[in-house]
C-alpha cells in the first residue's frame, strides 16, 4: 500500500508520538487534566466498562507496586469496570448473568479506547506520556492502595506531564504496514515476511542505540547470554519476554479470579 502524502494536525500528533520518561518540573493543572480525561471518555465504547484512577502521588504508585519515572507529575491506572454496570443493572431490576470472559473482553476494548484518546489528547496539548504494562500483575496491591472493589481490574498504568526537551527520545520503528494490515484475507507470513518484520524492527532499534542507552535486557536464566547490548535487538528482547510464562508469578487467570471474576 503506498504511503499517503497528506498530513494534518491529528495525523501529526499520532505519527510523532513517542514515550516520554523525563519530564519538566511543571505541574499539570486540574483544568488541563480534566480536559484530557474528558477527551479520553469521548472514545467509542461497547458499554462504558472503563474507569481510571489518577494521582499525583509517586508514593501511592510505589505502594501499589508500580515504579514510575521520578519526574512525572501525574499518574493514572486504567480499569475494566464491571462493578458499576452491575449496579446500573440492579437499579433497573436486572441480574447480571453474562459470560465474564466476554464482558472482560468488551471492557478491555472500552479501556484501551479511552487510553488512546487520552494519550492523543495529552499530546495535542503539549504533554507526553509513558505506559506501565505490569498493572494486571499488581492488581492485589493496586486494589488495597486505591480502595478498588471486586470486579474492577487494572489494565495498564500511565504517567504524563510536560516533556523535558533535553531528553532525546526517538520515534520507534513499526512493522511494515503490509505485514500488519491485510486486504480481504489474512496474510500467512512466510519466512521471508518474518525476516522483513525482524529486519525493520531490529535495525531501527540498534541504529537508535535503544538498548545501549537504556541498559534494558531480559535475562535468559537457563543458559549463557552471549549477546551484547550492541547486538541486542527488539526481536530478541520481545522473544525473551514471552519465553518464560511463569516469570510474573501468579497467572492472570488466578489473579482475575481473586478479584471476583467467574472464569471457568
Amino acid at each position: 500500500m503506498p504511503a499517503i502524502g497528506k498530513s494534518n494536525i491529528v495525523l501529526d500528533v499520532i505519527n510523532n508520538r513517542r514515550s516520554i520518561r523525563k519530564y519538566l518540573d511543571k505541574p499539570v493543572s486540574d483544568e488541563i487534566l480534566a480536559q484530557i480525561l474528558e477527551a479520553g471518555f469521548r472514545a467509542p465504547f461497547a458499554a462504558q466498562l472503563g474507569s481510571v484512577i489518577y494521582t499525583r502521588s509517586k508514593e501511592k504508585m510505589k505502594e501499589a507496586g508500580i515504579g514510575v519515572y521520578p519526574t512525572a507529575p501525574v499518574h493514572l491506572i486504567f480499569f475494566i469496570d464491571i462493578a458499576r454496570m452491575e449496579k446500573i443493572m440492579k437499579k433497573r431490576g436486572h441480574e447480571y448473568r453474562s459470560d465474564d470472559m466476554f464482558t472482560i473482553w468488551l471492557g478491555m476494548q472500552d479501556a484501551v479506547l479511552v487510553i488512546e484518546n487520552l494519550t492523543l489528547a495529552a499530546e495535542s496539548l503539549g504533554l507526553g506520556s509513558v505506559l506501565y504494562g505490569m498493572a494486571p500483575a499488581r492488581a492485589d496491591k493496586i486494589a488495597i492502595t486505591f480502595n478498588v472493589p471486586k470486579r474492577v481490574f487494572p489494565v495498564v498504568g500511565m504517567s504524563l506531564g510536560y516533556p523535558d526537551p533535553t531528553e532525546e527520545t526517538e520515534i520507534r520503528p513499526r512493522f511494515p504496514l503490509e505485514m500488519s494490515a491485510f486486504e480481504d484475507e489474512y496474510r500467512h507470513h512466510t519466512d521471508e515476511d518474518i525476516e522483513i518484520c525482524m529486519k525493520k524492527m531490529d535495525e531501527g532499534y540498534i541504529a537508535q542505540g535503544y538498548y545501549i542507552k537504556s541498559r534494558i535486557k531480559v535475562p535468559l536464566g537457563d543458559k549463557e547470554d552471549t549477546i551484547g547490548f550492541d547486538k541486542y535487538s527488539w526481536s530478541e528482547h520481545i522473544s525473551r519476554k514471552f519465553r518464560n510464562p511463569d516469570r510474573r508469578g501468579d497467572s492472570l487467570l488466578e489473579i482475575l479470579r481473586r478479584h471476583g471474576f467467574d472464569l471457568k
